[in-house]
C-alpha cells in the first residue's frame, strides 16, 4: 500500500576529484557542481548555495503550476527570482542571513484574479520556503500583472 501523504527523494553527492562533483539523482541526468573560487574552487559550476536557491525557485513554481492546473487557466508568464546573502558567523562559518524570495506572473487581464488566487497559494504552499522559513530569515510574495 502506498502512502500518499509521504513522498521519498533521494540524491547522492560524488566527489570529481577536483573541486567539485556530481550530484546523481535516480532517473535523471547528473547535476555537476564546484567549489566557488574564493574558497580555492574552480568555480566550473553552480555551487551548493546556488543550487539551494535553484530548488526554492523551482518549488515556488512548480507549486504555482499545481495551483494553476487545478484553477484551469494559462498565464503568459512565470518565473521566480531568489536572492540571498550569507554572512560569516564567527566560529560557526557561514550562514544565511536572509531569503529574498518573489514569484512572477504575468497573465491576461481576464485571468488577473485566477492568476493572484494561484500566486498566493504558491507562496502559502510551497514546502521548501515553508520548511526553511522556519530557520532562516525568509521573505516570499508575489507579483502577478496583466499584459
Amino acid at each position: 500500500m502506498i502512502d500518499r501523504g509521504v513522498l521519498k527523494y533521494e540524491a547522492r553527492g560524488v566527489w570529481d576529484h577536483k573541486t567539485g562533483g556530481k550530484i546523481r539523482l535516480p532517473s535523471f541526468r547528473d547535476l555537476r557542481f564546484d567549489t566557488p573560487t574564493r574558497f580555492g574552487g574552480l568555480a566550473r559550476h553552480a555551487c551548493a548555495d546556488q543550487l539551494f536557491l535553484s530548488a526554492l525557485a523551482a518549488c515556488l513554481i512548480a507549486t504555482f503550476l499545481y495551483f494553476k492546473g487545478k484553477l484551469q487557466f494559462t498565464p503568459i508568464h512565470v518565473e521566480a527570482d531568489v536572492k540571498a546573502k550569507l554572512a560569516l558567523a564567527g566560529s560557526h562559518g557561514y550562514r544565511f542571513s536572509g531569503i529574498k524570495a518573489v514569484l512572477l506572473v504575468r497573465t491576461k487581464k481576464a485571468d488577473l484574479t485566477v492568476a493572484r488566487r494561484c500566486a498566493d497559494l504558491a507562496v502559502t504552499y510551497c514546502h521548501l520556503t515553508q520548511t526553511i522559513g522556519g530557520v532562516v530569515p525568509m521573505t516570499v510574495r508575489s507579483r502577478v500583472r496583466a499584459r
